[in-house]
């Protein structure tokens, strides 16, 4: 993807309901406190979690998702009438999915106001889609055809089939959450700068087998003239998850180095799924904000299945003398 000339991506404002933290003034808090998740009985094995409301079996998906929004919209910040909102959703297979389908319709009733906007989009594509939407929203941001872009995002691992999931494995080691989160974003001469973007979405043959995931990250690898000074990654303590991308960070060679660092900011708030995609795009960008992150740092995000991406973005005010991408 080329970014010519790209503007700072700024964070106007920000809400937050996460599982650990239901106000935004908590999440915004948790990786310095984190509180200790509940523990909770699944088929007699104990499972840590943190969400939002008890977990009822009954509940669909669906209506979970509409819970967490409702929450969501309730706090100060949120995205108002006729405003411009990527909304970012779990992976939903297919290109005709009834589930998204009716999602959509429960969403535009409960909500009218959020989805009013002509140039409002729909990324159902896990939290890979948080970084697809970042571009989007960077494009939109540096033609001039928006002022202002909110990416919402909701998911929710509130499932009898992530609690079974997590009961029955030894490599789950992480806390099972859910979230809703709003951020918005303006253009300006400070903030972060997108320098790069590439996203795929193909099966992989196995966790630890992944082509795609090669390729974005040797298109990293190629793109950038600088070392990466730090890795945004998609870890919270599932193995088998980090696998997908753990086994392809070799191709990462010559953007690396022995001072780049890792940061996992989804240890303290648990798995949140496509909400933790945003949590983690939130994360990096206050940082570059604030002056606390130098460099050039990658993000990288993985759906549950199908989809996966990659940015790298680097603060607004700092020279770059990264190739053209």
């Amino acid at each position: 993807m080329n970014v010519a000339q790209p503007v700072g991506l700024q964070i106007a404002k920000v809400a937050m309901t996460l599982g650990a933290a239901p106000l935004t003034q908590q999440a915004m808090a948790l990786d310095v406190i984190a509180p200790a998740p509940v523990l909770m009985n699944w088929q007699n094995i104990t499972v840590p979690v943190a969400f939002v409301t008890p977990f009822a079996a009954q509940e669909s998906r669906n209506e979970r998702l509409l819970a967490l929004l409702q929450h969501l919209l309730a706090q100060p910040g949120s995205p108002q009438q006729n405003e411009t909102v990527y909304l970012l959703l779990p992976e939903y297979a297919g290109t005709d999915n009834n589930e998204l389908n009716t999602l959509l319709q429960m969403i535009m009733r409960r909500f009218p106001q959020l989805l009013q906007s002509a140039d409002c989009r729909v990324f159902p594509y896990g939290s890979a889609g948080v970084l697809m939407a970042l571009a989007a929203a960077a494009s939109q941001l540096q033609q001039g055809t928006q002022t202002a872009v909110w990416l919402l995002a909701a998911d929710s691992l509130a499932s009898a089939a992530m609690l079974s999931h997590y009961a029955a494995s030894d490599s789950c080691n992480g806390v099972l959450s859910e979230g809703a989160m709003a951020l918005c974003l303006t253009a300006g001469v400070g903030g972060s700068r997108l320098v790069f973007s590439a996203s795929d979405a193909s099966p992989a043959a196995t966790m630890a087998d992944d082509p795609a995931m090669a390729a974005l990250f040797m298109q990293v690898a190629n793109q950038v003239a600088q070392p990466l000074q730090q890795l945004y990654l998609p870890d919270s303590g599932d193995d088998d998850a980090s696998a997908r991308w753990l086994g392809q960070y070799h191709h990462l060679h010559g953007a690396v180095t022995e001072a780049t660092g890792f940061v996992f900011p989804s240890y303290s708030i648990g798995e949140l799924g496509t909400c933790g995609g945003l949590y983690r795009l939130w994360h990096l960008m206050q940082a570059q904000q604030k002056g606390r992150l130098g460099g050039l740092t990658l993000q990288c995000e993985l759906s549950a299945r199908l989809y996966r991406a990659v940015a790298v973005l680097s603060p607004a005010t700092a020279l770059s003398d990264n190739k053209e991408v």
